[in-house]
């Protein structure tokens, strides 16, 4: 049996392609200082380690772009969150999203080389509970020198009946203190003015939403859930809600299943999830595809809107012409007005906005995405110069950024907001 799991582990490195130059960070199981550490020192220690924002409260390690190693294992990234005196290293050696489904046979033999290597180090582990609010994920623990090692793993299980293959999900070892956490700002009384940040130029944001990293995946929904999540000072992680979503890495997820899990997970957290905006709606597409059928005959385009309907308009949409969009789009200044208000209520209220968008309808830059639906964050507004303050979960240069309301309004699809 040993000697199977050992081949199917060889077997799994090599399919990743771990690399003999690999940085390894087998010793963070070794640093008594790792749950104590603040960010400036642990970046000092850790250089390849990159900070998600400016605010230092995560950063984070590619692991397809800088090669990891964990216990002879490539790792898919490392993210380390810093909390006073209770800082958590987490390390992904397996996701669904990054590495794609590898079957029963394979996940369970990573799992069982993982418990073997860690027990033969520290002795026998302790059994956890559920390890996540959102899924039923299992987990061991360890006592290192660190503080606690748990392993934690989850699968989705087949379910013939209602057409559900088997899904393996997440591996990861997550390194945190020995103590146990005390009361923090997720029992303190969470009061708006204390996340509003304004300044001379008239900009007013919400400066307290940390940052995730997607990566190169499709990751959006899950990514923008965790940082509500977290923001509200409750713990989840992408990876988690990713399972729950049942999110692809090239399909995404979809904005009824993101809506239904949205509103189930935060029951959990003791939060509200309400739906401002859905384009879902079919009154509103048939608004926005009547305007610009209108507009393109008054061009002399109407041959190109043959067949243009509520029902097909996702599916044509990358074929319309954006310019016209957004005009059709922007003329509609009650629904700018409305717009405008929602997100200063809703900042004002400290509540970052979810907001789906159709990328492409409205020039941006520097974006690693261009065409297709999107999530991201509103956190701000500058009522003098008629823009609204963003962030997208692509890492610290898209922490915070800016767009007219127009334009903003343009691409907007979706709204949504989380309360606490």
């Amino acid at each position: 049996m040993i000697g199977m799991i050992r081949g199917l582990i060889i077997a799994w490195i090599l399919t990743l392609g771990l690399k003999a130059d690999s940085l390894v960070l087998d010793s963070v199981l070794s640093d008594k200082d790792l749950t104590t550490i603040s960010a400036d020192q642990f970046i000092q220690k850790y250089p390849q380690f990159i900070l998600n924002s400016s605010q230092k409260d995560s950063a984070r390690i590619d692991g397809k772009k800088i090669p990891t190693q964990f216990l002879q294992l490539p790792l898919v990234e490392s993210v380390m969150r810093f909390e006073t005196g209770q800082n958590e290293l987490t390390l992904l050696l397996y996701s669904n999203g990054d590495s794609g489904e590898i079957g029963r046979e394979k996940f369970e033999a990573l799992v069982e080389g993982l418990k073997s290597t860690l027990t033969k180090q520290f002795k026998q582990p302790t059994t956890l509970g559920e390890t996540s609010s959102i899924v039923r994920a299992k987990g061991l623990a360890w006592k290192v020198p660190a503080g606690i090692a748990r392993l934690e793993w989850s699968s989705t299980r087949a379910n013939p009946a209602k057409g559900q293959e088997y899904r393996s999900e997440f591996v990861r070892v997550v390194i945190v203190t020995e103590t146990k956490k005390v009361a923090t700002k997720a029992t303190e009384p969470w009061l708006a003015v204390n996340q509003l940040r304004t300044n001379p130029e008239g900009d007013k944001w919400i400066g307290t939403v940390p940052m995730v990293d997607q990566g190169e995946k499709g990751y959006c929904a899950v990514a923008v859930s965790e940082r509500i999540i977290r923001y509200y000072g409750k713990d989840a992680d992408l990876n988690e809600i990713a399972q729950a979503m049942q999110t692809g890495n090239k399909s995404g997820t979809s904005s009824l299943e993101f809506t239904y899990q949205m509103q189930r997970i935060a029951s959990r957290f003791a939060l509200r999830f309400q739906v401002i905006q859905s384009a879902s709606d079919a009154g509103f597409i048939s608004d926005i595809v009547r305007d610009y059928i209108k507009v393109m005959k008054k061009k002399g385009g109407a041959s190109s809107t043959s067949g243009l309907s509520a029902n097909n308009f996702y599916v044509t949409l990358p074929k319309l012409d954006m310019d016209v969009l957004r005009e059709v789009r922007i003329a509609d200044k009650r629904g700018v007005a409305r717009f405008e208000k929602i997100v200063a209520t809703s900042v004002d209220r400290g509540e970052p906005l979810i907001w789906g968008v159709e990328m492409g309808i409205s020039p941006e830059e520097g974006n690693p995405q261009a065409q297709g639906g999107h999530l991201r964050l509103i956190i701000g507004y500058n009522t003098e110069k008629r823009e609204i303050l963003y962030t997208d979960s692509w890492g610290p240069a898209h922490e915070l950024k800016r767009m007219s309301s127009e334009n903003a309004w343009s691409k907007t699809f979706h709204l949504y907001v989380m309360k606490p």
